[in-house]
């Protein structure tokens, strides 16, 4: 037996123990009202399982016929957008497609793994060796510790097949549209609907369902449509029966079921089932973009990955439903168009978005290959097809904004902002000083399945380079001690009291955590000089035997930035302050200063008040991507104190010579 075959000896996963114990901390938690309609929910949505399972078994039986359907998302064929990709990105597509052919396939930051596309090797994380069986997706879960599942949901989302789809339309060469046709089919018979890791939620059959309709309108190929019809009357009838709504909480999760359904139900509205679908998710979904994104376009996940993905998701839904000629809300563009805004406000100087909780390097429909998920330029820039009736003549922007039919003149693009009170995120530049201030609460309505204790935490740029930074996520189920870690307040540049975590969490449940500390913004303006001050608190350390209350000043001005922590209590306490650096940043303590340097850039940290911050260099895993960390220093102090306390530390961009 190899190593990537095992299965009979490795736990297969107990999704039902982890379930239940999830919803006995939740349903604990909610008012009786809300509770009631959740048990009404569940007894429904039961009910309907229980007629999907049977429609589950008689297609495992006899496969999906192939089933013609109407093409709608790129247009016809004198209507598409003529996409001219550049040179990197045609080389990038081609790079991804020709990987594909050999059975390597791009995942997160794991990189190019390679599957058996003959076997069972679709149902495998190559990665840490492990298989998973063939059962019913109820059965089938998560094996914390053991594997990333992940592996073979980025896999199954099959974004793989607009990059060879693609690939055929710029080169024509028919080793693409034949790998198309012969990989699909192969995947389609290991994975028939509701059988394996790849059925166990509704949010990979949705981004697959959207991917099935995008590759095969750029392929336009008569089998390959035929094929990916059938496969689309099944996606839609598994997502409508396993929909990831509760009235206690929707998230992402939601969202990627409702696009999956309005994508099925758009290819095929010409059958009553499809009409369906497309009513339920294009209705549900413009309901789910004003629950879950704030009047200021900040999303609710409390996670700067998930808001860049969650933009993606209601995006790539409502292009959709303009495609169709369903009616879209004006007020529902506007704020999937701020949305877009808060990715344009928080990027950093180098392009990227800061790491704000959690990131799990998600995209959605492959329309461009070799996509940093960090990069939100191209969905910025895809924003501006929501507001265009069909495609634009004249593509524009990045491969993913011209297969979106963008607009070249910008129009739908939201100025920059620099506050977003609603997610809690304030960003303060002056010079060359970029300073975004994590101020929001644990996300997801109180439930924090994304979100970091990182409150009053911040990342620092200075000359267009990060110093001071958010240390990523790692990975999720396969190494819960990482997962916690990197989600722990001793990760971040905060402050920690006695070894107790700003939101509790129990080590077990990997995807939620105590609304503990309940941030607050107390003092928020700039004043005539230009001198940019904020100011907030939180709440977290109140449970302690002697409560704490830590509360955290910001101001910036184009001579550095000064970041001041005062912590109110009455008795002794031991705190630690961390300030995790960039990776390639070094610390050099010089005299009563530490010079922290980059290539040619060095910024002094000194102290201007308080008791002396005994700084010491230590090592931490840093995650650029999901599934990959490499190690950077960070500093970190330990201070005890017996009452009120304040310091302030200064950051000012230097010489080198004078640090």
């Amino acid at each position: 037996m190899t190593h990537a075959d095992r299965t009979d000896h490795a736990p297969v996963g107990r999704p039902h123990q982890s379930r239940l114990r999830r919803l006995a901390v939740s349903a604990a938690a909610l008012p009786p009202g809300v509770l009631a309609a959740e048990v009404a929910w569940r007894t429904v949505r039961t009910a309907g399982r229980t007629v999907a399972d049977g429609r589950e078994r008689r297609a495992r039986a006899r496969p999906a016929p192939p089933e013609r359907w109407r093409p709608f998302v790129v247009g016809a064929a004198e209507a598409r957008p003529k996409v001219g990709p550049s040179p990197l990105e045609l080389e990038a597509c081609l790079r991804e497609a020709d990987a594909a052919l050999d059975g390597r396939f791009t995942v997160l930051g794991y990189g190019a793994v390679p599957v058996d596309t003959k076997r069972r090797g679709w149902h495998q994380d190559p990665v840490h060796g492990f298989t998973w069986p063939d059962r019913h997706h109820r059965r089938i879960g998560p094996v914390p510790g053991t594997a990333d599942i992940k592996v073979p949901w980025e896999i199954g989302r099959l974004q793989w097949l607009c990059a060879l789809a693609r690939a055929h339309a710029y080169t024509g060469d028919s080793r693409y549209r034949d790998g198309a046709v012969d990989l699909l089919r192969s995947w389609a018979e290991a994975n028939p609907a509701g059988s394996g890791p790849n059925w166990t939620n509704a949010m990979e059959a949705g981004i697959r369902a959207a991917n099935l309709v995008w590759s095969a309108e750029i392929l336009d190929d008569p089998e390959f449509t035929a094929l990916t019809g059938g496969m689309l009357r099944s996606h839609g009838w598994f997502i409508l029966a396993n929909l990831e709504y509760t009235p206690r909480l929707t998230s992402n999760h939601y969202l990627a079921d409702l696009v999956g359904l309005v994508h099925a139900g758009g290819a095929l509205r010409h059958s009553i089932a499809g009409r369906l679908w497309l009513r339920v998710g294009g209705g549900q979904l413009q309901r789910e973009v004003l629950k879950q994104f704030h009047e200021d376009g900040s999303n609710f996940e409390g996670s700067t990955g998930y808001h860049r993905l969650s933009t993606e998701l209601a995006l790539m839904g409502l292009l959709a439903l303009r495609r169709l000629r369903v009616p879209v809300r004006p007020e529902v563009r506007e704020r999937v168009q701020a949305a877009a805004g808060v990715l344009s406000g928080l990027t950093k100087p180098d392009g990227l978005l800061p790491a704000l909780g959690d990131d799990d390097s998600g995209l959605v429909v492959g329309l461009q290959s070799g996509r940093d998920p960090r990069d939100p330029s191209p969905v910025v820039a895809a924003a501006t097809a929501v507001s265009a009736p069909g495609p634009s003549p004249e593509a524009a922007g990045p491969e993913l904004a011209q297969w979106c039919g963008a607009r070249g003149d910008g129009t739908g693009v939201h100025a920059p902002k620099t506050s977003f009170p609603g997610a809690g995120w304030h960003l303060l530049t002056a010079g060359p000083y970029w300073c975004l201030a994590e101020c929001g609460g644990v996300g997801q309505n109180g439930n924090g399945g994304h979100g970091h204790n990182d409150t009053l935490s911040f990342v620092l740029c200075v000359a267009g380079r990060e110093f001071v930074t958010d240390p990523g996520s790692g990975v999720y189920t396969p190494d819960p001690e990482l997962r916690n870690l990197l989600r722990s307040t001793r990760a971040h540049a905060t402050v920690e009291v006695d070894g107790a975590e700003q939101n509790r969490f129990d080590p077990g449940l990997l995807f939620t955590m105590c609304d503990d500390d309940r941030p607050r913004i107390v003092d928020h303006h700039r004043d005539g000089g230009g001198r940019q001050v904020l100011e907030a608190v939180h709440d977290g350390y109140r449970r302690l035997g002697d409560p704490v209350v830590h509360r955290r000043r910001f101001t910036l001005d184009r001579e550095g930035l000064t970041v001041s922590d005062t912590l109110d209590c009455r008795t002794r306490h031991t705190v630690v302050v961390s300030l995790p650096l960039a990776p390639g940043v070094r610390a050099e303590p010089r005299g009563d200063r530490i010079a922290l340097s980059a290539d040619d850039t060095v910024v002094s940290l000194g102290q201007s008040a308080g008791p002396g911050l005994p700084f010491r260099v230590e090592e931490m895993p840093w995650s650029p991507a999901y599934g990959r960390t490499v190690t950077t220093q960070v500093l970190r102090a330990t201070l005890r104190i017996d009452g009120p306390v304040t310091w302030a530390l200064r950051f000012r961009l230097t010489d080198g010579a004078h640090a």
